[in-house]
């Protein structure tokens, strides 16, 4: 999992679609962005992402 910049988590809310899924253990609400999982902590002050194999049992939100 690696931090990310401003300009990454801006194209995750506007390109990315809403989605959970398990990362490390825990259940995680973010972004499916590509093949890559970005999403923040319970406060959106440090956000992540978690590449292919980093996360599992992905679900996608419908609109």
């Amino acid at each position: 999992m690696d931090a990310l910049a401003n300009e990454i988590i801006d194209t995750a809310r506007k390109q990315g679609r809403h989605a959970s899924a398990t990362v490390a253990g825990r259940r995680r609400e973010g972004f499916l962005l590509g093949n890559r999982f970005v999403f923040s902590d319970q406060n959106e002050l440090m956000w992540m992402e978690a590449g292919p194999g980093e996360f599992r049992e992905l679900k996608i939100w419908r609109k």
